[in-house]
């Protein structure tokens, strides 16, 4: 009995401490979704449009720590990106968590699904063990799934948008997008030009969510360049006034006077 009771207590141990390590990269990236993947699109017909901004990470959870603090460029860009679109009759913006708090994805997407969002923005800077990895990435729901044909609009246009701001885009095509898909907890990236459908999961934020949506890396804090260019009070600044020209432009509106 009292065996029994060690090995009972070893394996509660052993689940919290191995499983719980990750649990941050599975809600997030793995993604056990609670919202159906095959929901109706959203109507977005008329303004005002909720877009729904989701700043990444956040709480104790910095994300990356380099040259600057991943937490940093996205909070400073999250910020700017809201006021932009709170001045702007067409949109409503609604962030996905508070400065102080990590919600796992699908806290995330419930926000942006209650709040009836039309676009949803994930912002995020990226990190290599190459310092000359530099440049932009985005991240629209993969091939085959529903919004997806919406979710790569927008990202084309965010990526023609950066380029023509200076940005450097990466991939295969030089397009900017790219793919993701997580076996187990191994992370495959793939570029633009991959034709296959695949049914694994991607990023939590763009399973979960109910709405076109992509995830952007805004820049490599990694790199000095890029740091300065895309990472600093005025780099994140600019990055904001392409999300928020980029959502103009998928909306088919022009800038509020």
């Amino acid at each position: 009995m009292k065996t029994k009771f060690v090995l009972a207590l070893f394996f509660v141990f052993f689940t919290f401490t191995f499983l719980g390590r990750n649990l941050n990269e599975i809600a997030y990236g793995v993604a056990l979704c609670d919202i159906d993947q095959k929901a109706e699109n959203i109507d977005i017909s008329s303004p005002p449009y909720v877009i729904a901004v989701d700043k990444g990470h956040g709480g104790v959870d910095t994300g990356a720590q380099h040259i600057v603090d991943e937490i940093d460029v996205i909070e400073k860009t999250g910020e700017l990106l809201y006021e932009l679109l709170e001045k702007d009759e067409n949109f409503t913006p609604v962030f996905t968590r508070d400065k102080t708090s990590d919600p796992d994805s699908r806290q995330r997407c419930r926000v942006a699904k209650q709040a009836g969002a039309s676009l949803l923005i994930s912002l995020h800077a990226n990190c290599d063990s190459h310092k000359s990895a530099h440049g932009f990435e985005c991240y629209p729901i993969p091939k085959g799934r529903t919004n997806h044909e919406n979710s790569l609009k927008f990202a084309k246009i965010l990526c023609k948008n950066m380029e023509e701001q200076g940005h450097y885009l990466r991939g295969e095509n030089k397009d900017g997008i790219k793919y993701a898909f997580y076996s187990g907890k191994n992370k495959i990236i793939v570029d633009s030009t991959d034709a296959k459908i695949r049914s694994a999961k991607s990023f939590g934020i763009l399973e979960n969510s109910p709405c076109p949506r992509v995830l952007a890396e805004q820049c490599f804090i990694t790199n000095y360049s890029d740091v300065e260019n895309w990472a600093t009070d005025g780099g994140c600044k600019k990055a904001a006034e392409i999300y928020y020209k980029s959502i103009l432009e998928y909306f088919g509106l022009e800038k509020a006077k």
